[in-house]
């Protein structure tokens, strides 16, 4: 006879809606370098066509990996491994034994199993899944798979189903007819991707057609106590990502006793009390990385961490396995909304801060090139360490991704420390790294570091012009030119690149992430350039990046909209790169670990933060609305794409609240990493709504759940009020947009009809969508993510404050006195009229004009008008004009554009003249070597 009273040890779930299996175990990812890149591409000669240009994981890189994936298959063993929750899984890849453990998986609302990382350097990735399905009769059924690479399904031991293709960011769909016997059916997953910087390894399963037992054998499980103990882990709730102090709290039913732990640390064990509150221990809680197999940290923050830990919560009885994983944020200290003290106390701090001097006030030491820097600021007898340069070499020797912000920084070190104060041989590592470094695609060499963004474009070109200028003489390893080649090379191209920007502006407009990485460089070469030109031109731009910064910033909070954006820094300003940079400005903004750039500003002698910028901050007027336009040309040979961008933000802000967007952004394409508008009344309460493409959060998912957008909306701002428009395409994962509007950082909310109004201090936001708006409940979006029971294809949203419109009783009564309407007769997708109170009325729909008061905007004199460059209340440049003056509280700053285009030019064609004559002089003396991939181009 069967025992009917033992445990079932086994968890039972079932299909969602769609038939996505979401219960899983996984093995860990097993990663492998790519040492044979050069079986497949040459090491040198024309990097284009089938050359070594793929590896920058560009938009045609997925045939390559295609074929790499043909000569590394994956393994298909005779005998799976067992699936059994917590027992071992071995398996071979790459010719090679290895193992590790089933760990039990619940996948997001989209279903992918996800193994995505950012990996610095190029590495073969192979990872298992598998689960168990359970049918009472054998029926044929459709398995529909998902990946993103090659993959081998298997079916109770046989394989069903192979796929060789690669993609990007969007899963390939494949399928198979099988037959489920009655009883129980094995499935396994072996997952391969290659993974050159960000990338995305995932895989969905659905049984399509009726749905089916999900049952993962788990030992000491029973699937009565486990099934009543996954319905309470569905209402566990964390209402704030965001979380200062180091205790977190957590709601869930009253009475349950939970066992919870932080970043892998031990299991707590706490009941949740009669009010349902849950409180946990944080402790040192450690970051989430998900970085691949070269996990060595770049000390000095070329990548700004995310600042998130993982909370484990399980019921806490040994019979429910299950747990749910939640994200927070444990806040980083040292940040200011109001400034304390001048300029020279703000500098003094931010050394304090990279040196370590603030430790006990909790911000932690920074170690490596940007420590060694700010310490010898303050003590010139510091010695350089092994240490102190470990894990920048590290990144460079490897040609690691990142390895140029590590390079600059390295020559910097080299340049302001005496040689007598570098420890044995350190000095000799770090020439010997800097000149054996690759610093362009048409060099030899094969790796994956990014060349072609916006910001790596100048940080390489800076890199190799101060480097080549550091060792003029000495035959670099990468080459065999001369540090006087390479140097003028970097002149050339760093040169154009300024030159364009100085003309039309950024393609990573506002970037809260990349433009602190722009200063970076262009203040390297201030401080370091040798060409007096060079350095003119980059002071002009520097000075109007920290114009636009401050002009697009309240409180030190970088609040414009973004042309490249993460998830973290749109949830806290804390974790942006832009704000120590503000805080060095103005005394306002976050001490993060963001600490390369702005320890360089801090130590600059030849440039100067204007004082504009720092009154721009510090006396802010009633109201400031401005207008930032960008424009330019996209150019294959650097850009990976060829076509024009522009961007059109608009910044509205008082002393109280800020709003701002891009307008008509590629309105209908396909997202990635933009930030298209935001409401801003807080570090932590910034409201914004997305298009998500998945429930990923990380930087590898682009775009993912809260960042960028599936597909863009339509965005129009006029003053302190906007319209946002979505279109949705067949093809959506989740045919809905949705807000993040954290209550726990606002004072007070009202939900009214449509309208969600919140007040923070003396600012006040109001979010409408046809529908109205409900907050999600459970999850770690508790209370911070809302959502229309409409899909919210068309959304609009407002600003106000104490000061401009009285009290926050008295402005709700004069937004809810305005008529929305949604929709328009005869018009084919999302629309929107808004009556307001005493404002003009507003109107849009996705392919129509954006009317004020019934008329186009951007019209006059009955034409399209022609776009200002900047046009705020401190200064107006329109395209094409040679020089403007920015004034503001009495100070003023002399923007010499035309100037500066000029001697950027200049420049350049200096370089273009040195590297000709550097080459004919090295063939004079029998020792050429012609630059390969031909000579500096720069345009």
């Amino acid at each position: 006879m069967s025992d009917v009273t033992h445990d079932s040890g086994r968890t039972v779930d079932v299909t969602d809606a769609a038939g996505t299996i979401r219960d899983w175990v996984s093995s860990p990812v097993w990663a492998t370098p790519c040492e044979d890149l050069d079986r497949f591409l040459a090491l040198d000669g024309e990097p284009w066509g089938e050359g070594r240009w793929v590896l920058t994981n560009g938009p045609d890189v997925g045939p390559f990996k295609e074929r790499l994936a043909a000569a590394h298959p994956i393994d298909e063993p005779a005998e799976l491994p067992e699936i059994v929750e917590g027992g071992p899984v071995g398996w071979a890849v790459e010719g090679r034994a290895v193992s590790g453990t089933w760990r039990r998986r619940r996948t997001g609302w989209d279903g992918y199993v996800d193994w995505s990382a950012f990996c610095f350097t190029p590495e073969y990735r192979c990872a298992v899944a598998a689960t168990v399905v359970e049918v009472d009769q054998a029926e044929w059924r459709t398995l529909e798979i998902a990946t993103t690479g090659p993959f081998v399904l298997w079916l109770n031991g046989e394989v069903v189903l192979r796929g060789r293709t690669v993609s990007y960011m969007e899963p390939e769909v494949h399928r198979v007819r099988v037959r489920l016997p009655s009883r129980t059916s094995t499935i396994h997953v072996a997952t391969w991707q290659v993974a050159f910087r960000e990338c995305r390894h995932i895989v969905r399963l659905r049984v399509l057609g009726l749905p089916v037992r999900v049952v993962l054998p788990s030992p000491g499980a029973d699937e009565t106590a486990a099934r009543l103990a996954g319905a309470v882990l569905e209402t566990i709730a964390s209402r704030s990502w965001a979380v200062e102090g180091t205790e977190g709290t957590l709601e869930a039913p009253p009475g349950v006793a939970l066992r919870i732990r932080v970043s892998e640390g031990p299991w707590q064990h706490v009941v949740a009390d009669d009010e349902g509150r849950v409180r946990y221990g944080l402790g040192e809680a450690e970051e989430m990385v998900d970085e691949g197999g070269d996990t060595e940290r770049s000390a000095g923050a070329s990548m700004l961490t995310s600042g998130e830990s993982v909370v484990e919560v399980g019921v806490d009885d040994p019979r429910c396995p299950r747990t749910v994983a939640l994200r927070v944020a444990v806040l980083p200290p040292g940040s200011r909304e109001t400034a304390v003290g001048g300029p020279e106390q703000w500098r003094r701090e931010v050394l304090a801060q990279v040196t370590g001097e603030l430790a006990e006030e909790g911000i932690p030491r920074e170690t490596g090139v940007a420590s060694v820097l700010a310490r010898h600021a303050l003590d010139p007898a510091t010695r350089v360490t092994a240490d102190d340069v470990a894990s920048a070499l590290h990144r460079v020797v490897t040609r690691g991704d990142c390895a140029d912000f590590e390079a600059v920084a390295l020559v910097t070190a080299w340049r302001l420390v005496p040689a007598a104060q570098w420890d044995p041989g350190v000095r000799e590592s770090v020439e010997e790294a800097l000149t054996g470094l690759k610093y362009w695609i048409t060099q030899p060499g094969l790796d994956a570091m990014c060349y072609f963004t916006e910001n790596h474009q100048l940080v390489w070109h800076t890199a190799e012009h101060l480097v080549g200028s550091a060792f003029p003489d000495v035959a670099f390893a990468v080459d065999g030119r001369s540090g006087r080649e390479h140097a003028a090379e970097g002149l050339v191209r760093a040169a154009r690149w300024i030159e364009r920007k100085l003309s039309g502006g950024f393609s990573e407009f506002d970037s809260n992430a990349y433009l602190a990485i722009d200063s970076y460089a262009l203040v390297s070469l201030v401080e370091l350039g040798e060409d007096e030109d060079l350095r003119a031109a980059a002071t002009t731009l520097l000075d109007k990046i920290l114009l636009t910064l401050t002009a697009n910033s309240w409180r030190g909070i970088h609040g414009a909209a973004h042309g490249r954006s993460y998830v973290h820094t749109l949830r806290s300003s804390r974790y942006e790169e832009t704000s120590p940079i503000l805080r060095l400005i103005a005394g306002v903004g976050t001490l993060n670990d963001a600490v390369l750039p702005v320890t360089a500003l801090a130590l600059a002698r030849r440039y100067e933060i204007p004082d504009v910028v720092r009154r721009i901050v510090s006396d802010p007027p009633p109201v400031w609305y401005g207008r930032q336009v960008y424009r330019g040309a996209l150019a294959f040979e650097r850009d990976l794409l060829a076509r024009p961008y522009r961007s059109d933000v608009r910044v509205w802000r008082t002393p109280d609240v800020m709003l701002s967007s891009v307008q008509d952004y590629r309105a209908g394409l396909p997202g990635l990493q933009e930030h298209l508008w935001g409401a801003t009344l807080g570090r932590e309460a910034q409201v914004f709504v997305t298009h998500p493409a998945n429930a990923d959060t990380g930087s590898s998912a682009r775009p993912n759940g809260w960042v960028g957008h599936r597909v863009l909306p339509r965005v129009h701002q006029e003053r302190n009020a906007l319209i946002h428009l979505q279109r949705f395409v067949d093809s959506d994962p989740a045919r809905y947009t949705h807000l993040w509007l954290p209550l726990a950082q606002f004072d007070e909310h009202r939900v009214d009809g449509d309208w969600l109004l919140a007040r923070r201090g003396d600012g006040y936001v109001a979010v409408a969508t046809d529908g109205g708006l409900a907050p999600v409940t459970r999850g770690d979006v508790a209370f911070q993510e809302w959502r229309s029971a409409s899909g919210g294809a068309a959304w609009v949203a407002t600003v106000g404050s104490r000061a401009e419109d009285g009290s926050f009783d008295a402005w709700v009564e004069r937004v809810l006195a305005g008529r929305l309407t949604w929709g328009a007769a005869g018009v084919d997708g999302p629309a929107v009229v808004w009556e307001r109170s005493g404002e003009p009325d507003l109107a849009l729909t996705f392919d129509g004009p954006f009317l004020v008061g019934g008329r186009p905007a951007g019209f006059v004199d009955g034409r399209p008008e022609r776009d200002p460059h900047l046009d705020n209340p401190a200064v107006r440049l329109e395209f094409g004009q040679d020089e403007a003056i920015a004034a503001w509280g009495g100070a003023t700053l002399r923007l010499p554009v035309g100037a500066a285009i000029a001697a950027a030019d200049r420049a350049a064609e200096r370089g273009a003249a040195l590297a000709g004559a550097a080459v004919a002089g090295a063939a004079l003396a029998g020792a050429g070597v012609a630059p390969a991939g031909g000579g500096p181009d720069g345009r």
